[in-house]
């Protein structure tokens, strides 16, 4: 098993999964130092992690370093708690979080489209980015109705589109209660591996998708970003993909590692690459095997290449995968 100590970055998108009590002068605070979780912190301050999440707006145990945390809000919050909890449990978009072995569940929270709405507007009103929108939605533009009802979170948060960091986040070592390993190595045993070689046909598409991958070297890092003004790792893979008429669904790395690729015995050029821990603990990222030991992917500096015997990209590799219908 791998260390339960990582390097993450943190993006600034949050899904907001409990009602948010904002701390005011007299509320008490904490300021996370190294080595610091919300169980520990909570232990510290005779509180529970429920509350700890409630009073901060935490949707995940994530936190980092300097992060100013309240450990007890003042008397005319905790009164104010009251009142909204009344008030959200005849609200459809109120968010009910239960614990079942260790994870966090959710029920999907909702928005039904109002007159002057747009997802702008809406992914403001969430804290949740455009993309994200689309994607829970399966929207192909931006156009929605009025009366419209728009998933705005997911049923679970394993199933968050989460990519590798964006290049103007905060670093920070944070100690998570386990790791993905054992789910990761589930799925991998489960699959039936592929043979290393490929039809004429597919070849022939890799060729091409790593000629126009190549061709975008230098495009910028963007959160949820599926075109040529930015990309995150996977909008990466599934905008070269579909250009070259491989048809993908939008997805997050760990959904098209969960859903629809199988390993291979050995990866030819066009093949994919995961790799897992570089923002969750899981499969987190994902690029374009182009030969000898080297991916071209969406990294916090861009669409650039890299190699898979490097330090970093070796301790958190995970396997070659091919999507399912390509043969």
């Amino acid at each position: 098993m791998l260390n339960n100590k990582w390097k993450v970055v943190l993006t600034g998108v949050t899904f907001s999964l409990a009602l948010f009590i904002a701390p005011d002068a007299q509320a008490s605070t904490y300021t996370v130092k190294h080595g610091d979780t919300l169980t520990k912190i909570a232990k510290a301050h005779n509180t529970t992690i429920n509350q700890l999440r409630q009073w901060n707006n935490l949707s995940q145990d994530r936190i980092f370093i300097a992060q100013k945390l309240v450990v007890a809000p003042a008397k005319s919050a905790l009164s104010k708690t009251a009142a909204a909890t009344k008030t959200a449990a005849t609200k459809t978009t109120a968010v009910s979080v239960v614990e079942e072995k260790g994870e966090t569940l959710q029920n999907a929270v909702s928005h039904t489209v109002i007159k002057g709405d747009n997802l702008t507007k809406i992914a403001k009103k969430y804290s949740i980015s455009v993309a994200s929108i689309k994607q829970l939605n399966n929207l192909k533009t931006d156009a929605i109705k009025v009366g419209q009802k728009l998933t705005i979170s997911p049923q679970s948060t394993k199933d968050l589109a989460v990519e590798a960091p964006s290049a103007k986040t905060v670093e920070a070592e944070i100690n998570f209660n386990q790791t993905a390993d054992d789910a990761i190595e589930k799925q991998l045993k489960k699959e039936v591996a592929m043979p290393g070689k490929v039809s004429q046909q597919t070849e022939s598409l890799y060729a091409q998708a790593i000629e126009t991958a190549s061709a975008v070297l230098g495009t910028p890092y963007k959160y949820g970003g599926t075109t040529t003004d930015g990309f995150d790792c996977s909008g990466f893979v599934n905008y070269i993909f579909n250009s070259v008429g491989i048809q993908m669904d939008r997805k997050s790395s760990l959904m098209y590692f969960e859903q629809d690729t199988t390993k291979v015995t050995q990866p030819v050029p066009g093949d994919l690459v995961f790799f897992k821990n570089t923002f969750i603990p899981n499969v987190s990222h994902m690029g374009i095997y182009i030969g000898n030991d080297e991916f071209i992917h969406a990294g916090s500096k861009g669409i650039t290449v890299s190699n898979v015997k490097e330090k970093y990209w070796d301790e958190r590799f995970v396997a070659y995968k091919r999507i399912n219908n390509l043969k």
